[in-house]
């Protein structure tokens, strides 16, 4: 083989070995830049409706249709009570405090009816529910709410001794004499439920002017109790009350009054000096 032959061949074998290092090289640089730049094709992620608070909420609250909304989350992040539409949880009551965005979910919510059990959902460990009797004006007249802040006042009687004073016959001490009270037994009582009578109409009476026989007229209410959560001494003090034949009223204060008023019992005495009765002809 010619000197100029072997130059020709070890020149093309050059040349392929360097095409081959090229090409070795474009190779090693796309996997590298493949291992670090992120995935461009994700898989379809499989999604469920759930309800969200739209705002913070506190135990007890009602939930009202502007609260809540309905948004779609992956599915394995979804609780299996998570509520998945707005009529399972407009008109329930919270059992814990939400958060704006937190999932409704079925055992945080309690319903406000008479026949529901799950009541206690609003007390702390240091309250009691007390049923009290709607037997006053204002319940008569349905004034009263849930939610509202009431005071309860009360009318009673109780025996109470004549301090310095005794008999003009024998000098000893007087009998203790019954003596009339007005008292605010409670203040700032938040009304927690109230059971209701429901008074059914007969579907058999005449309609009315302007109704129709088709008409069906709408069911009155009554309320017959409120379920008031007291700490155990206050619910003490008003059962006793209650036993002993107090006559009580409920009065509404504005929804924003937190005031304890410093009001001093009514008795006789009290109302003949306030009204200048004793210097009468």
């Amino acid at each position: 083989m010619s000197n100029k032959t072997k130059a020709v061949f070890i020149i093309i074998v050059g040349l392929i070995l360097v095409a081959i290092g090229v090409f070795a090289s474009i190779l090693l640089t796309q996997r590298f830049q493949a291992d670090r730049s992120p995935a461009t094709v994700k898989e379809d992620t499989v999604k469920t409706t759930v309800v969200v608070v739209t705002r913070d909420l506190f135990l007890g609250d009602l939930i009202a249709g502007t609260d809540v909304k309905l948004v779609d989350v992956p599915v394995e992040i979804a609780p299996r009570d998570a509520i998945a539409t707005l009529e399972e949880a407009v008109g329930k009551i919270i059992k814990t405090d939400l958060v704006q965005g937190e999932m409704v979910l079925s055992h945080n919510l309690a319903d406000p009816t008479n026949n529901n059990k799950d009541l206690s959902f609003i007390l702390s460990e240091d309250h009691v529910l007390m049923a009290f009797p709607g037997d006053d004006l204002m319940s008569r007249e349905s004034m009263v709410q849930r939610g509202d802040i009431v005071d309860i006042f009360a009318t009673f009687k109780e025996k109470v001794k004549t301090v310095g004073e005794t008999t003009a016959t024998t000098g000893e001490p007087k009998e203790p004499e019954m003596r009339t009270f007005t008292v605010d037994t409670l203040q700032k009582v938040s009304v927690t439920a109230m059971v209701l009578e429901v008074i059914e109409q007969e579907k058999n009476a005449a309609p009315l002017q302007g109704e129709t026989a088709q008409t069906a007229p709408k069911p009155e209410t009554r309320i017959k109790a409120y379920l008031l959560a007291l700490n155990p001494q206050d619910a003490l003090i008003l059962k006793h009350l209650k036993d002993t034949g107090a006559i009580f009223d409920i009065v509404l204060r504005a929804p924003t009054s937190i005031a304890q008023y410093d009001l001093t019992p009514v008795t006789e005495e009290y109302i003949i000096e306030y009204y200048g009765l004793e210097i009468l002809p």
